[in-house]
C-alpha cells in the first residue's frame, strides 16, 4: 500500500470497549497530537487497533473500579513468585512491616506481598503497587495461556498484513505481544514492497526482569531490536508499569523518550498525544506521500 497505515496494539484493560471505539480513541488522540506538535494541516494516518479484550476480558488479578482493591487470592504459587520477583527487582521491600490498613488489603495477604506493594507505593504514590500488580499479572496470563496468546498474536498479525503497515504503536502489554511476535518472526520485515520499519512502544513493562525471562531472555541478555526496524520507546518516569526506566540500557539502538503524562502516567491517549510520538509518526507519513492531509 502507498498510504501510511498505523497498527496500534493496546494493553489488556479494555473490557468496556471494542475495536471500533478503540480505533476511534486512538485516531483522535493521534490526530490531536499531530495537530499540536506538527501542524493542523499535517498528514494524519489511519490507525487500526486489533481488539483482543474478549480473549483476555478481565485479566487474572483485577483492580476494582477505583483501582484500590485486588483479588490477590486468584494468583497461584507460580504467578505469585513471578509478581514478587518483578516488584522486588526494581523496588526492594522495606524490611519493616507496613502499617496495618495502609494498603487496603485483607489481613491474610502475605507479609512479603504487602512489603513489596508498599515499596512500590512509596516510590510511585498510593495504590501504584496494585496497578503494577494488575498489569504484570496480565503479562503473566499472556504467557501462561498459550492458546489465548496465539489468538492475540493472530489478530495483530492479520491487522499488520491487511493494512500493509510500516509502523506499529504498542502500549503496555501490547509492547510485550509485539516484541514476542518479532522474536517469532510473525511481523513482516521491511522490504521493497512494505513491511514494518518503525516500532513505537509506550508505557512498556519490558524492563521488568521476570517479563524478559518469560520471553526466553537470561539475566544478562538484552532485548534485541528487530533488524532494520527503528524503535522509539516512550515512557513517563512516573508510570510504575515501566518501572520508571526506559529500554535503551536493555536494548541496543533503542531510542528512549521520557515524557510527562501529568495526572495519568500510564494512559494510552496521554502517550499518543506526546511530541515524540507525533514527530515519529509524521516522519513515517512523509515517506508515504499519498497520506491525505487533515481537513
Amino acid at each position: 500500500m502507498n498510504d501510511l497505515q498505523v497498527v496500534g496494539v493496546h494493553g489488556i484493560r479494555q473490557r468496556d470497549t471494542n475495536n471500533i471505539k478503540l480505533a476511534d480513541d486512538w485516531n483522535q488522540a493521534l490526530a490531536r497530537s499531530i495537530a499540536v506538535h506538527v501542524g493542523t494541516h499535517a498528514a494524519v494516518p489511519a490507525v487500526t487497533t486489533p481488539y483482543y479484550g474478549d480473549v483476555f476480558p478481565r485479566g487474572r488479578l483485577q483492580l476494582g473500579e477505583d483501582e484500590t482493591t485486588a483479588d490477590l487470592d486468584a494468583a497461584d504459587e507460580e504467578e505469585t513468585e513471578f509478581l514478587l520477583q518483578a516488584l522486588e527487582t526494581h523496588t526492594p521491600p522495606d524490611p519493616a512491616q507496613p502499617p496495618a490498613g495502609t494498603l487496603g488489603m485483607p489481613p491474610r495477604t502475605s507479609p512479603r506481598i504487602a512489603r513489596a506493594l508498599a515499596g512500590i507505593d512509596r516510590r510511585f504514590g498510593p495504590h501504584a503497587g496494585k496497578l503494577v500488580l494488575s498489569r504484570l499479572s496480565e503479562v503473566y496470563g499472556y504467557f501462561k495461556d498459550q492458546e489465548k496468546a496465539e489468538e492475540v498474536r493472530a489478530r495483530v498479525r492479520e491487522a499488520v498484513e491487511q493494512t500493509g503497515t510500516t509502523l506499529i504503536i504498542a502500549h503496555s502489554l501490547g509492547s510485550v505481544v509485539v516484541y514476542d511476535m518479532f522474536q517469532r518472526g510473525q511481523i513482516p520485515p521491511p522490504a521493497t514492497d512494505g513491511g514494518v520499519s518503525q516500532l513505537i512502544t509506550c508505557g512498556s513493562p519490558l524492563a521488568w526482569l521476570p517479563v524478559r525471562r518469560k520471553l526466553g531472555l537470561g539475566v544478562a541478555a538484552t532485548l534485541q531490536r528487530p533488524p532494520h526496524v527503528a524503535w522509539l520507546n516512550v515512557f513517563d518516569p512516573y508510570d510504575p508499569v515501566t518501572a520508571s526506566v526506559g529500554l535503551s540500557a536493555l536494548a541496543p539502538n533503542v531510542t528512549d523518550a521520557p515524557v510527562d503524562n501529568r495526572d495519568d502516567p500510564h494512559a494510552a491517549d496521554r502517550y499518543l498525544e506526546q511530541q515524540p510520538v507525533a514527530l515519529t509518526v509524521h516522519a513515517q507519513a512523509i515517506q508515504n506521500p499519498s497520506v491525505p492531509p487533515a481537513l
